[in-house]
């Protein structure tokens, strides 16, 4: 409940996406919660690329809420000052000229000021006299040289500069997201050196190829300050680093690697974890479908997307189970109606459920006219049914649904009348439950074999559903 999470010793941080934006929404405008400031963190230049945070922004100052910008610009001149002081351990008199320099050069971009200074050291323009015991650099050289003024390129060129080892630690990390832990990136760096032990043993040449060596590369790009160590998770320091890593994959090779990322991930996982890197694997072998075409792995990975779509379904994340669903179905070969019946039937019906669940009803109503033309058996159709009656209430068209759900009581053996019947006869019917009841006592009634017909269970399930829609459309 918003009253569970609106504390003053509670912070949370959530993403963009839709669903969460649309909880953001009514918590902002419900007037009666208390220590809630909604704090909305995004790039200026990049907010157009995002239609539901503009769509959400919008409707913030329709409903007169009150807003606060704040523009987190470059820093100034003078803080520029005071960082080179700081940092080189000199007064700002001393250090004018240079931290003007570098102003000039970077505009004040936080990220760009760092990196100069960075590449200063690098380029030995800027020095640490052990003699003087102080720092020395070259204004000539450092006021030539060009700056690039793009961050991913600029980040793509330290990278770069890294061994060869490194850079592939950080690709493989750029694939896998954000962050990746430490258990992960070993079962490459031990797959790495199987192949040198296969290479050793054909070749005959000795290759010392020591595990700890490869973590000690990403320590020193942890140093380099292109990612960080948090406990068991390395975790990109910007994700225009990632983003910059992950473009020095050649393009044709990224699905290629996403795949096979997947799947040693997936054969090193025992049959009982596979729920623990569910999403992980499903996301890697999504992204290297392209390279997919043998039929039996292509059905492997829409199974595994079912199973996301579940997890995700079960978590309440709507939008992501979407995802996985469609995912599975576009997986799915020709004529898999006929082949892998089950299968088709499970993501279709699911995927209905899914969509009805973030709104969009007429993809629903493409699942579920797919379900009944192709399922085999009116049981097979319920889920569907029970779906379509669920989006029509959502769409406020509770006459249909309530006429959907008494043709499937009729085709279930249950005898409705669409209209009310009289309030004598009803009367009479409430008369005799009660009677019944009266002769019952409660441990006879928790003694009462369960029921086991399963038309009778399935039809209580949709007479439940049609109480509460009778009610609302009374």
């Amino acid at each position: 409940s918003s009253s569970a999470h609106c504390k003053s010793s509670r912070n949370k941080i959530i993403g963009w996406d839709e669903l969460s934006l649309q909880l953001i929404s009514a918590l902002v405008a419900d007037m009666e919660i208390n220590h809630f400031l909604f704090i909305a963190s995004y790039r200026d230049n990049e907010i157009h690329n995002t239609p539901s945070l503009v769509a959400f922004l919008e409707e913030l100052k329709r409903k007169d809420i009150t807003t606060t910008d704040i523009n987190v610009g470059c820093i100034s001149r003078r803080d520029v000052s005071e960082l080179i002081s700081d940092t080189i351990n000199l007064p700002q008199h001393l250090t004018k000229s240079f931290s003007d320099i570098i102003y000039k050069k970077t505009g004040g971009n936080a990220l760009f000021v760092t990196q100069f200074l960075q590449s200063l050291w690098d380029e030995e323009l800027l020095v640490y006299s052990l003699e003087c015991n102080v720092w020395e650099w070259d204004e000539g050289a450092s006021d030539a040289k060009e700056i690039l003024d793009d961050v991913g390129v600029l980040m793509a060129k330290k990278i770069r500069q890294l061994s060869i080892g490194c850079q592939h630690a950080i690709k493989l990390l750029a694939c896998m997201g954000s962050k990746c832990s430490e258990s992960i990136l070993k079962l490459f760096i031990h797959e790495g050196e199987e192949n040198q032990r296969g290479r050793q043993n054909t070749k005959k040449i000795n290759i010392n190829y020591d595990s700890n060596d490869q973590f000690s590369m990403l320590d020193f790009a942890v140093d380099e300050g292109l990612i960080e160590k948090e406990g068991q998770d390395y975790i990109f320091a910007h994700d225009q680093i990632q983003h910059a890593a992950y473009l020095l994959i050649p393009e044709d090779e990224r699905g290629q690697l996403h795949k096979h990322i997947g799947h040693l991930i997936l054969k090193h996982s025992p049959d009982n974890r596979v729920d623990d890197v569910l999403f992980l694997v499903t996301d890697q072998l999504n992204r290297g479908t392209s390279f997919i075409v043998l039929e039996e792995e292509r059905l492997g990975i829409a199974m595994l997307n079912l199973r996301a779509g579940e997890k995700a379904m079960s978590l309440s994340t709507f939008l992501i189970s979407v995802s996985y669903l469609k995912a599975g179905i576009d997986m799915l070969p020709e004529g898999h109606w006929g082949k892998h019946y089950d299968l088709s039937l499970q993501l279709y019906s699911l995927y209905a459920e899914a969509e009805c669940c973030i709104g969009n009803f007429q993809e629903v109503g493409h699942a579920i006219g797919v379900v009944i033309k192709q399922a085999k058996s009116f049981e097979n159709k319920l889920r569907a049914y029970a779906t379509l009656m669920k989006s029509l209430a959502a769409q406020n068209k509770l006459q249909e649904a309530i006429h959907i759900g008494f043709g499937v009581l009729t085709r279930l053996g249950v005898q409705c009348t669409p209209s009310p019947p009289d309030k004598s006869v009803m009367m009479k019917d409430i008369m005799e439950m009660k009677m019944l009841l009266t002769k019952t006592t409660d441990a006879e009634i928790l003694n009462f074999r369960e029921m086991e017909d399963e038309n009778k269970m399935t039809a209580m399930k949709f007479l439940q559903i049609l109480v509460f829609y009778a009610y609302l459309g009374k």
